[in-house]
């Protein structure tokens, strides 16, 4: 009897350690589908956003404040033509705002001479345009690496200038829009005809200006890199006559703050020497050709 009882209780015992086990091997083979953690999110691509400022209207040195905001520090571009400047243009910047904006940190670059339209001209007069443009800087004590083509116009003849006069990259407005392309590839495809965003207008709503960006971010991940560039010309409150090409400070603070809230999706703010890197050059007589670059670009 006690043979037969104790014949039962071990069968009994084999059987449930059988059964626990099987259990234990679905739970297990069910867990990764629910229960494994979850794999870190990849990180994302870096969208570089530059911000320019042409012309050096005299409104521009109430940008610094505005960049210089502790809780979200930024720099920017100014690309200005030393030509009004040194002559004392009221509604230009003075050489000693050039020289502030500078020790910012901010970069200044050059815009030609006089804003002029270089690329119907000789190459000569092209060079002199750039070239002069640029000592002028040099000699202001900034650092010009950057040069911006007046009215967005330019070619191959152009971006010759703008090499032979030692700048590292050049841009012209417009060539990105909403409906594509979104962005330039880092490193640009041809450093002298970098494309930014239309000029900011007026009219530009802000959530506009965070499209660009939204669709720069989505070109990065696509793509493996983006950059995005701003071009402003003047900051004036809104009840202040300066043209169509304006905005107010608080949608230029209220677009910065943007910026920063999206660094958590890669968004970083760069100058263009930020990007494109490179050492600077000195001066360049446009006319004897000493100090330029002539080698092929």
């Amino acid at each position: 009897m006690r043979h037969t009882s104790w014949r039962k209780l071990r069968g009994c015992l084999v059987r449930c350690r059988l059964a626990f086990s099987l259990a234990a091997l679905a739970v297990m083979a069910v867990l990764p589908a629910w229960a494994a953690p979850a794999a870190p999110a990849a990180a994302a691509v870096p969208t570089v956003v530059t911000i320019e400022w042409h012309d050096g209207n005299a409104d521009q040195i109430n940008v610094l404040p505005i960049l210089d905001d502790p809780a979200r520090p930024m720099h920017a571009t100014f690309l200005v033509n030393t030509g009004p400047i040194l002559a004392g243009d009221p509604a230009k910047l003075t050489v000693a705002q050039v020289q502030a904006i500078f020790t910012d940190g901010n970069e200044i670059g050059g815009h030609t001479l006089g804003h002029v339209n270089v690329q119907p001209l000789p190459a000569a007069d092209a060079r002199h345009q750039i070239c002069t443009d640029r000592n002028n800087l040099l000699e202001m004590g900034v650092l010009p690496a950057t040069f911006a083509y007046p009215f967005a116009s330019f070619d191959s003849g152009s971006e010759d200038a703008a090499h032979y006069c030692n700048y590292n990259d050049a841009s012209a407005t417009a060539g990105l829009t909403l409906k594509g392309p979104a962005a330039n590839t880092i490193p640009p495809a041809d450093p002298y005809a970098i494309r930014t965003i239309p000029a900011v207008k007026k009219s530009t709503k802000l959530t506009t200006l965070q499209q660009y960006v939204f669709n720069a971010e989505a070109s990065a991940q696509a793509q493996g890199s983006a950059w995005i560039i701003f071009v402003f010309h003047h900051l004036c409150d809104e009840h202040t006559q300066c043209g169509p090409y304006v905005i107010s400070p608080a949608k230029f603070g209220a677009f910065l703050d943007f910026l920063h809230s999206q660094a958590a999706n890669g968004v970083v703010v760069k100058t263009m020497a930020g990007v494109t890197g490179g050492t600077v050059k000195g001066k360049c007589d446009p006319a004897s050709g000493t100090g330029c670059d002539t080698t092929p670009r």
